[in-house]
């Protein structure tokens, strides 16, 4: 239970550890790569096509729901935010055009930069 191991017989264990681990890598790849090679590629047969023609199917006609957005409403939303932020009254605040303005990042991104200044105030 005591014997004291050198540092060249750790060096040995290490080595050796190191050679069982890349073996089993290697044979690993290799089992994969077999395995992708029998269960690869299918020849599909061609299949014949029916000679009469099929009809094509009337589209069921359902009576969408339209829902209309007011945009004056939205105006005054956007008008009265950006008036508070600014801190002055509304009919100061002149809003020339509204558009959005597309997101090129991920959503989880956004939400860690968020997160981030949100956490330095």
């Amino acid at each position: 239970m005591g014997d004291i191991i050198s540092f060249g017989d750790s060096l040995i264990i290490t080595v050796f550890s190191m050679v069982v681990v890349f073996v089993g890598l290697i044979v690993l790849a290799m089992l994969i790569s077999v395995l992708k090679n029998i269960g690869g590629e299918k020849k599909v047969e061609d299949v014949k096509k029916p000679q009469t023609p099929i009809k094509a199917k009337e589209p069921v006609k359902e009576k969408l729901e339209e829902t209309t957005t007011n945009d004056e409403e939205l105006v005054a939303v956007i008008a009265a935010a950006v008036a508070a932020s600014l801190g002055v009254s509304v009919p100061e605040v002149n809003i020339r055009s509204i558009r959005r303005i597309p997101q090129n990042s991920p959503t989880w991104a956004t939400a860690g930069r968020q997160e981030q200044i949100y956490g330095k105030l």
